[in-house]
C-alpha cells in the first residue's frame, strides 16, 4: 500500500468536514501550523523581483546550498560546502536521486518495517528491490547489525535509515549508529540517512549517523529538507548531500529533467534556514507536550499499548489486544480506524499502510486544543465498548 492511502484518509476526513461533520484529523503527515510569516514574506519579495523569474542553476541557489551545508556541518562536525549539496523538489525527490545514483538493476535496498511506504516506492521506482528489516516495539523499533545481517544478500547495495523514523518515532543512539555504519562499510553497502525529522527529537540530543561515524562519509548520502521543521510541506524544498560522484549524478538528473527547483521557493527556504528560528523552537515544545498528552491518554484505553516515541511527529499504538478482545467487531487496524472516524470523528492512519497491521498512526503536530478534544472523543468512543 502506498503513502497515497494516507492522503486518502485525510481526504475522507476533509470530505466529512465539508458535509458538516466536525472531524479532528490526526492522519496527515505534516504540521498543522502555517508557514512562518517571515518565510512567506521572503517568497513574496522574491516573486516581485524579476531576477527570480528566470532560469537558475540546476544545483540550486548558492546561498541555499551553503546554508544546507552549514546546517549539516553543525550536525555532523564535518566540513561541508555548497558543492556537496544538490537542491531538490522536497526530500522524496532527494531520496529518489540518491537511489538512482547508487543502484544497479535489481539490486537490493534494506528498509525497516514498519516504515514509511515512500522508502519502498522510491526503491522500486529506481529499479531496485526492497528487502524488509523487521523492527519490533520491544526493541524500540531499531534496526541492528544483527537484523541487517538477516536481510543481507549478495545483491544488497544500500540501507535506508531514518532517525527519527516515520511512523515509529525511533531515534538511534550514537553507539548503534556507529555499529551500523561499521556494518555497512564491512559489507560495502551505501547508507542513505533520511534526516527529515531531525529537528523533532524530544528526549536528549539528536545524533546524526555521520556524527557517530565520520569514517562512513564516503559511503553515506544524507537527505533532508524544510518541509517538517519549518511547516513548508507544500513548498517542496529538500536537498541531498554526499560524495562528489553522487552529487554530480543528481545534478545531471535535475538538469536533464526538471531543469531546476523553482527559485521563489528556494528564496523562501533561505529565509527558513537563515531567519528567525523561534517558530521551530515553539513548534518543538508544542509537539513534545502533545506527544506526552496523547501517549498517556492512549495507554489508559483498554486494548491499546502506545510506546512513547523519542522523536518525529507521530505516536504508533498497537491495537492487537483490542482486536483480540473484539473479534466480532473488527479484524484489522483499518477497521478500527474506520470506526474511530465514524464514531469519534477522529482520523488516524491504519498500520497496514506501514506494513504493521495491528497498529495505528496518529499525528500530534496539531494544536493542543485539537489533541485534548481528540482524547476526549476517543475516551467517549471506548466507553461504548464497555
Amino acid at each position: 500500500m502506498s503513502d497515497n492511502a494516507i492522503l486518502a484518509i485525510s481526504a475522507r476526513a476533509a470530505e466529512l468536514c465539508a458535509q458538516g461533520t466536525d472531524v479532528i484529523s490526526l492522519a496527515a503527515g505534516e504540521p498543522d501550523l502555517p508557514t512562518p510569516a517571515n518565510v512567506t514574506a521572503a517568497a513574496a519579495r522574491a516573486a516581485a523581483d524579476p531576477a527570480y523569474h528566470r532560469y537558475g542553476s540546476a544545483a540550486g541557489l548558492p546561498e541555499l546550498r551553503s546554508l544546507a551545508a552549514d546546517r549539516l556541518a553543525t550536525a555532523t562536525g564535518l566540513p561541508w560546502n555548497a558543492e556537496d549539496i544538490q537542491i531538490t523538489l522536497g526530500t522524496k525527490h532527494a531520496l529518489a536521486l540518491a537511489l538512482q545514483a547508487v543502484l544497479g538493476p535489481d539490486e537490493d535496498v534494506l528498509v525497516t518495517s514498519p516504515g514509511w511506504p515512500g522508502h519502498h516506492g522510491a526503491v522500486q521506482a529506481a529499479g531496485g528491490r526492497v528487502r524488509s528489516i523487521p523492527v519490533r516495539a520491544e526493541d524500540r523499533f531499531l534496526a541492528t547489525p544483527q537484523t541487517l545481517d538477516l536481510a543481507l544478500t549478495g545483491r544488497t547495495r544500500a540501507v535506508i535509515l531514518a532517525s527519527p523514523g516515520n511512523p515509529v518515532g525511533a531515534v538511534y543512539p550514537r553507539e548503534l549508529l556507529a555499529d551500523i555504519a561499521d556494518w555497512a562499510l564491512r559489507h560495502d553497502v551505501w547508507i542513505i540517512a533520511d534526516d527529515i525529522y531531525d529537528q523533532f527529537v524530544y528526549d536528549g540530543p539528536h545524533t546524526t549517523l555521520l556524527a557517530a561515524a565520520p569514517r562512513a562519509r564516503d559511503r553515506c548520502i544524507v537527505v533532508n529538507g524544510v518541509s517538517k521543521a519549518h511547516a513548508m510541506t507544500g513548498w517542496r524544498i529538500g536537498w541531498l548531500a554526499g560524495p562528489a560522484s553522487v552529487v554530480a549524478h543528481a545534478f545531471r538528473n535535475v538538469s536533464q529533467t526538471i531543469t531546476h527547483v523553482p527559485l521563489i521557493t528556494q528564496a523562501a527556504a533561505i529565509e527558513a534556514l537563515a531567519g528567525d528560528q523561534r517558530p521551530l523552537h515553539e513548534a518543538r515544545t508544542r509537539y513534545r507536550a502533545n506527544r506526552d498528552l496523547l501517549t498517556d491518554a492512549l495507554n489508559t484505553l483498554p486494548g491499546i499499548d502506545c510506546p512513547r516515541p523519542s522523536g518525529g511527529l507521530y505516536v504508533f499504538p498497537s491495537v492487537a489486544a483490542l482486536l483480540a478482545r473484539h473479534p466480532e467487531r473488527w479484524t484489522s487496524a483499518a477497521d478500527v480506524a474506520a470506526w474511530l472516524l465514524d464514531t469519534a470523528h477522529v482520523a488516524a492512519v491504519p498500520g497496514e499502510v506501514f506494513h504493521a497491521p495491528n497498529h495505528l498512526r496518529l499525528c500530534f503536530a496539531v494544536s493542543d486544543t485539537a489533541v485534548r478534544e481528540a482524547i476526549q472523543r476517543l475516551c467517549r468512543a471506548f466507553e461504548t465498548l464497555t
